[in-house]
């Protein structure tokens, strides 16, 4: 290469030597019904998210963990008391564009699933959901 093509490289802003870069970007499922949010759900519990409490990693990305108030476990086997939740990241960029669906606060539904001995939101976007006190609930448990 001579100097005159890497100092036109150069301020052009291009990069001469090879630079990589990849993302995880994970296709998550869209369910079109509460329901089957629910039949795929691995846990299903009614609780409000009381406060952060650490990261881990998933697919390459943080994944915020929030301690949980359960009120009512709906599907699945959780213990007493409160859990560990992480908040599944969206990946492909940002963990939480739109912000963490945890920190919205309030009572909530979250559909969960397990990886490495922990509970995570089962997708990014449709793993918890606000659940107001006297909602009925949108899916049957039976």
């Amino acid at each position: 290469m001579t100097i005159g093509v890497l100092l036109v490289a150069l301020l052009s802003g291009c990069w001469v030597l090879p630079v990589s870069h990849t993302d995880t970007c994970v296709d998550w499922v869209r369910f079109s019904t509460m329901q089957q949010r629910f039949d795929h759900a691995g846990a299903v519990v009614v609780g409000r998210a009381l406060k952060r409490d650490g990261e881990v990693q998933t697919y390459g990305y943080q994944a915020n963990v929030h301690v949980v108030e359960v009120e009512q476990v709906l599907k699945g086997r959780l213990g007493e008391g409160p859990v560990r939740i992480a908040s599944m990241p969206v990946t492909c960029g940002a963990s939480y564009p739109d912000g963490d669906p945890l920190d919205a606060g309030g009572r909530q539904l979250f559909f969960l699933t397990q990886q490495n001995e922990g509970w995570f939101t089962m997708t990014p976007d449709q793993g918890a959901v606000p659940f107001p006190a006297g909602t009925p609930l949108p899916f049957t448990t039976g």
